[in-house]
């Protein structure tokens, strides 16, 4: 009963949180404090700064390129005829006015399409998708840190031209390529090793096995989830890894993660004051929180009824 009543008070703070931000309008200064030493922590801005523009599109990294951030997140597809893209999900369905499954499609059909989802969409009237070149460029003009996620679902053959890709640009030094696909992330290193590779890990536990598969393939570090209890965020921080956090937008859990340990958070809008956004942007992004909540929960559940069960 105590557990419920703490899921359902939960969700009452996280929605207020998104009513409180939405409320009041703010800097765009990325937060520090006295527990967090300027330098000490470096700051990615997740898809941008997508709290005050939409998420993967130019306009985010621009504002993420005017504030304090070490790097700006980007999540990349490949069209049809080979072009690579940032786009979250599979399809264009959720991101813009279109329809159609990324992979499926020719770039020039998804760059006649209009992007209308996300924070402040009436101050970027026409932001188009953006290609990969486009935001390294944008990161390469402001000194930012190019963070390179590539979707699992994405063909392992593909990896070869992206790496090329990458390979060819004078600013290779500054990115970090993530994935939660082992096979991506294995291939990646193997093609361009100088490029620091950072293997993802969904709203489970990490295990031993994880921290394993990471070192013995020379990975660089892990990008572990906000809700990882702290004995495992040790055991990956005692390993020797570098360790990024995603994603973090409240500042108990930043110096949390900072007293632990951690190289890098990566946030939606852990800033000093309140960014603007979309009321209803922030309250789905609340729900989305509350979900992944639930799912720890019950992950949790799971694990000490079937625990007798294990050696």
């Amino acid at each position: 009963m105590k557990k419920a009543i703490s899921l359902i008070l939960s969700l009452i703070i996280i929605l207020g949180c998104a009513l409180y931000v939405y409320a009041d309008g703010g800097t765009m200064s990325v937060y520090s404090s006295y527990k967090i030493p300027s330098g000490t922590m470096r700051m990615i801005a997740h898809g941008g700064y997508s709290a005050v523009a939409p998420a993967n599109t130019l306009p985010a990294y621009i504002a993420a390129g005017k504030s304090d951030f070490w790097g700006a997140e980007c999540d990349i597809r490949r069209t049809k005829d080979g072009v690579w893209i940032l786009i979250h999900n599979e399809t264009v369905d959720e991101m813009t006015d279109g329809t159609g499954k990324v992979s499926e499609m020719t770039w020039d059909e998804i760059s006649s399409l209009t992007v209308d989802f996300g924070n402040n969409l009436e101050s970027y009237p026409g932001t188009k998708i953006a290609t990969l070149q486009e935001y390294l460029d944008v990161c390469k003009e402001y000194g930012l840190h190019p963070v390179i996620e590539i979707k699992a679902s994405v063909e392992v053959e593909y990896m070869d031209e992206l790496a090329e890709l990458l390979s060819a640009r004078e600013d290779k030094g500054m990115f970090v390529i993530i994935s939660f696909g082992r096979e991506i992330c294995v291939r990646m290193k193997e093609l361009i090793p100088e490029i620091p590779v950072y293997y993802l890990i969904g709203y489970e536990n990490v295990t031993q096995e994880d921290i394993d598969f990471a070192v013995n393939n020379h990975l660089d570090g892990m990008d572990i989830h906000v809700f990882l209890p702290d004995d495992y965020v040790k055991a990956v921080v005692d390993s020797g890894l570098d360790v990024f956090v995603w994603t973090i937008d409240d500042i108990p859990n930043a110096e949390r993660f900072y007293e632990l340990g951690v190289n890098a958070i990566t946030t939606n809008s852990l800033t000093q004051e309140k960014p603007e956004g979309d009321l209803w942007q922030n309250i789905k992004w609340a729900l989305r929180d509350f979900r992944y909540i639930i799912k720890t929960f019950f992950d949790g559940i799971f694990a000490k009824l079937s625990a007798p069960f294990k050696n």
